[in-house]
């Protein structure tokens, strides 16, 4: 403003001098025309001069203001509603956010009349019919975004989400494999592709899709639900599952194939690893069996992968339990589950010194559920009631055993199963410590 202010003072300092230097000049302009003489000074022509190009630029400013005060009032009424129809699309976006229906409609039914914006009122007008329970409507909305390339996408996942609310699993696999045409890489079709397939029982019509959210991992665009450890776990029972019918449909080759597949990325899914192992028990295959059992039972060790290492290396009881000891895992947690499992076996086939040094290098710690229920059964063996007493109080308070526990909704399972028999989650169930879950007693018995 400071500035502002100097200029100006500058300004009419300027023009105060040069009018004073102008009327100190002598001379005089005369002409002649039409008979008339005309005679002034110099000075007082040139301010004449002046005066006349400043009115003729303030009469042509003038002269395009009016011709374009119409346009100037269409624009400012025209923002004024752009303005208004923003606003309204945003409150109608917030209302469908905190799912109020009809302050959504409202809205909605405001933006579409102030704005020129087909393809946003229109979402919102489905989102809210939808939110409202106005199926048709919603479905009328979304439909008229597939008409529009830009919008199809959104039309046809608006199309899914509706056919999911209705229970109509193959219209919405319908409108979310058009929805992943449009858009290949779009993680939320392949997500419910996956899922849908699977419903099915189309488990290699599936796999595609899962590919495309294991693409698409790395790049922040995939849910956290949907992570690099689920994506896998989806993969391990869809490549599973598929074996399984393979299996039923007496392709044991392909059956294998497939479940080698599995093996080379997952090597203690025990699924996979039971089923392989059984193939090749059956074809007299045992070292092969031996080999992918061994491993497994370094990852996830299992009465069932012990079971058939017995197949496997053919050999008696006592040569049995020496050669599992010699697969122990390294860590805590495997480690001590095979202590466990060896220490069950070892009793089974009389060798309680085994099982007794199997379970005493379990610090007491980190015992289980299980652990403690052996070191009970030693203790019954010798007659120590006292000791077994105690451990079985110790097992009632001891964390449980590893099982099949659902992620979803934490149900615990006594086997494996491609859908959540509880929930129906797809690929949900994994081998491990069951967590939420009480210990068995809350007071000592």
């Amino acid at each position: 403003m400071l500035i502002r202010l100097v200029i100006l003072f500058l300004f009419i300092l300027a023009t105060a001098v040069i009018a004073s230097w102008l009327a100190a000049q002598p001379g005089s302009v005369q002409i002649d025309w039409l008979g008339w003489r005309l005679e002034m000074r110099t000075s007082l022509a040139v301010a004449l001069i002046v005066v006349f190009a400043l009115g003729m630029v303030f009469f042509d400013r003038l002269y395009r203001f009016i011709k374009s005060l119409p346009g100037w009032l269409g624009s400012s009424v025209k923002k004024r509603r752009d303005i208004a129809g923003h606003k309204a699309l945003t409150l109608g976006l917030m209302a469908v956010s905190a799912g109020e229906p009809a302050e959504a409609k409202r809205q909605a039914a405001r933006a579409r009349r102030l704005l020129d914006a087909p393809q946003l009122t229109n979402l919102l007008a489905a989102q809210a019919s939808a939110l409202a329970g106005d199926r048709q409507a919603a479905r009328r909305y979304f439909t008229s975004l597939i008409a529009e390339s830009d919008s199809a996408f959104l039309g046809h996942i608006g199309m899914m989400r509706l056919a999911l609310d209705d229970d109509a699993p193959d219209a919405a696999l319908a409108s979310a494999r058009k929805a992943l045409a449009l858009r290949p890489k779009s993680t939320l079709a392949a997500s419910h592709i996956v899922h849908l397939e699977a419903a099915r029982h189309e488990w290699q019509a599936a796999l595609p899709a899962l590919e495309i959210l294991a693409s698409e991992s790395g790049s922040g665009q995939v849910e956290p639900q949907e992570g690099s450890a689920n994506i896998q776990s989806q993969r391990n029972a869809l490549l599973y599952m598929d074996a399984s019918e393979r299996i039923d449909n007496a392709d044991r080759q392909g059956a294998q194939k497939v479940l080698m597949r599995i093996i080379k990325t997952a090597p203690g899914f025990l699924p996979a690893v039971i089923m392989l192992s059984d193939i090749y028990l059956e074809t007299g295959a045992n070292r092969k069996a031996a080999k992918v059992l061994e491993k497994a039972f370094a990852i996830t060790p299992h009465i069932e992968i012990a079971n058939r290492l017995k197949q496997a290396w053919q050999v008696n009881d006592g040569g049995f339990i020496a050669k599992l000891m010699k697969v122990i895992p390294a860590g805590n947690n495997a480690g001590d589950a095979a202590r466990c499992i060896i220490a069950n076996l070892a009793l089974d086939v009389g060798l309680d010194g085994e099982a007794t040094g199997q379970i005493k290098a379990i610090p007491e710690s980190r015992r289980d559920a299980d652990a403690w229920q052996v070191a009970a059964r030693i203790a019954q063996l010798h007659g120590h009631q006292e000791d077994a007493h105690a451990a079985f109080v110790a097992a009632s308070k001891a964390p449980r055993p590893h099982s099949w526990q659902c992620g979803a909704c934490k149900s615990l399972h006594d086997e494996w199963y491609s859908h959540c028999p509880d929930c129906d989650s797809f690929a949900q169930l994994g081998w491990q410590r069951p967590d939420r879950v009480t210990p068995l007693f809350d007071e000592t018995v």
